[in-house]
């Protein structure tokens, strides 16, 4: 006798009972909590794409069986749970041309925008939680490249929208840095797992990829990108990383990019001992512009480099 399984819906009843896990589920779908009882109860009819992406966010050991009993009701729903890995010309187009319009002051960050928005509508079309940031060398002292540090970012929840204020310095004990060193991709697909490549996991962190920034075998750092799912990034993820990845080299000047050999990373303090010195970086910025009233707005960028390198020496130092 062979026994046809539960309807979707009563399989969603199941995995709501617990209030944590519909409030979660609520929270990444962007619905209130209630709707995802009026969906169980049939009161409801969800969009296909709205049940593409709640298969992706639920606990791995009910996915395949409320994917199967969707299956019934909706028989292409694999096909809507495909991200695209095809990036529009449209894309292209528009970066090429903002790339010869902006001034070179403002070129990193308007194209570093364009490219990070556009890699999280295609690494993570569905919502589940990605974040992704560009890490680049800090400047050689001594003839040393000692650390990294995040300069741009973007997310989707349970991470902020801009990252500009969670940036942090990494080095050899992060994945962006073993990334930079071999010079090569790497991911890990489950960070709280003993790993056999340096990675250390941050809040809502469970899978992580990096990619490195290269041009005519100079190197200016990584594109790095985490995820809240097990085991995100699958070749056609990595392959789109590489490919904005390559974007990126492009919005990036000429002097950012370093000989490999230069290369000489330390191991740096963990997130909760950096951000109180990383929170005076505004301050110490302000301080510096004060000193000197009259200081040309070109100048601007070189003072924030400077209290960066100020802020590299201290956590150095811990």
């Amino acid at each position: 006798m062979i026994l046809s399984s539960p309807p979707w819906t009563e399989i969603l009843q199941t995995i709501i009972k617990e209030p944590e896990e519909r409030q979660r589920l609520a929270l990444l779908l962007g619905v209130h909590a209630d709707t995802l009882e009026h969906w169980a109860s049939g009161t409801m009819t969800p969009p296909q794409s709205q049940l593409a992406r709640l298969v992706r966010i639920v606990r791995p050991q009910v996915r395949e069986e409320l994917l199967n009993a969707l299956a019934v009701v909706y028989p292409d729903i694999q096909r809507s749970l495909k991200g695209s890995d095809r990036i529009p010309s449209s894309f292209f187009a528009d970066l090429l041309s903002a790339r010869t319009t902006t001034t070179e002051a403002l070129t990193f960050w308007r194209l570093s925008d364009m490219i990070l928005k556009q890699a999280l509508d295609q690494l993570d079309p569905h919502g589940l939680g990605l974040v992704i940031s560009v890490v680049q060398c800090m400047p050689p002292v001594n003839g040393e490249i000692r650390s990294l540090r995040e300069s741009a970012g973007k997310g989707t929840l349970p991470w902020s929208a801009n990252l500009e204020n969670m940036a942090l310095f990494l080095g050899m004990e992060s994945l962006a840095g073993y990334c930079v060193e071999v010079r090569r991709p790497v991911s890990v697909d489950d960070l709280s797992k003993e790993k056999l490549v340096p990675a250390y996991q941050t809040e809502y962190e469970v899978s992580s990829a990096a990619h490195p920034i290269l041009l005519g075998g100079l190197i200016a750092g990584c594109l790095l990108a985490s995820s809240t799912q097990l085991s995100y990034f699958t070749q056609q993820r990595l392959t789109l990383l590489a490919v904005f990845s390559d974007a990126i080299a492009l919005a990036l000047p000429q002097d950012a990019f370093y000989p490999p050999e230069l290369l000489a990373l330390r191991p740096l303090p963990n997130p909760e001992q950096q951000r109180p010195i990383l929170d005076t970086f505004r301050q110490r910025v302000s301080r510096e512009l004060l000193v000197a009233p009259y200081r040309r707005q070109d100048d601007n960028g070189d003072v924030e480099r400077k209290v960066w390198q100020e802020i590299e020496q201290e956590l150095l130092s811990l």
